[in-house]
């Protein structure tokens, strides 16, 4: 549920972005192989309820903890103040993620059974991936046209790391990507993970670590 407000004010936490990977192509390929559906008047393809399935379950695990913000098309934003936090450390930030990643796989593979549509886009949902930006700062909670948005620079800098080259560099899809300022302030053990960096011309560079979650935590760096 998005958290109300009513006047605005500064705060200081984590700042959650979950983004799901492949999104834009596999709708795109549902409105090539339905046409007839899209049109206006017509059946609304299952392959929407999957995915509004997919992030209403993303927004479920990783509540009470972080409240939602607001969904960004294919991404989920939320945040958790830091006074009162029930986000404290590592361990708290990586079973939480976790548990969103294994609800995702899980939903998937669940519509794959319900929906057992011979089509090459349904064929596309196992290939769907879920990657998080987890980010710490300042910024300001201020109502705007009745919905809560984050406003700031440390919300501008998490929202460019949606945009980054962990797959091209590290292979993985399916990743947490936290940066230095959120590992710092979850107490974050230093070899968890590996060492990344992204430079961007209006933030300048970011550092930070990238965890894998397609393989099991134990495989994990």
């Amino acid at each position: 549920m998005v958290t109300a407000i009513t006047r605005p004010h500064a705060d200081t936490g984590l700042l959650l972005l979950a983004d799901i990977s492949g999104y834009t192509a596999f709708l795109g390929k549902v409105a090539t192989e339905h046409p007839d559906m899209v049109q206006p008047g017509g059946q609304v393809p299952p392959a929407y309820v999957v995915m509004s399935s997919l992030l209403d379950m993303v927004v479920d695990r990783i509540a009470p903890a972080f409240h939602l913000c607001e969904i960004e098309g294919d991404a989920v934003f939320a945040y958790a103040a830091d006074d009162p936090g029930l986000v404290q450390g590592e361990q708290d930030l990586m079973a939480l993620v976790r548990s969103a990643y294994a609800g995702f796989r899980e939903r998937i593979d669940e519509a794959m059974v319900v929906h057992k549509h011979e089509c090459r886009a349904c064929f596309l949902l196992p290939s769907l991936e879920l990657k998080f930006v987890v980010h710490h700062g300042n910024f300001v909670i201020q109502p705007i046209a009745g919905q809560t948005k984050l406003l700031g620079p440390t919300v501008n800098v998490a929202h460019r790391l949606l945009k980054n080259s962990v797959t091209q560099q590290m292979g993985s899809r399916a990743y947490l990507l936290v940066t230095d300022a959120a590992a710092g302030r979850l107490h974050f053990r230093p070899d968890t993970g590996l060492a990344h960096e992204e430079n961007y011309p209006d933030v300048g560079t970011v550092a930070g670590r990238v965890i894998g979650l397609a393989e099991p935590p134990g495989d994990v760096p």
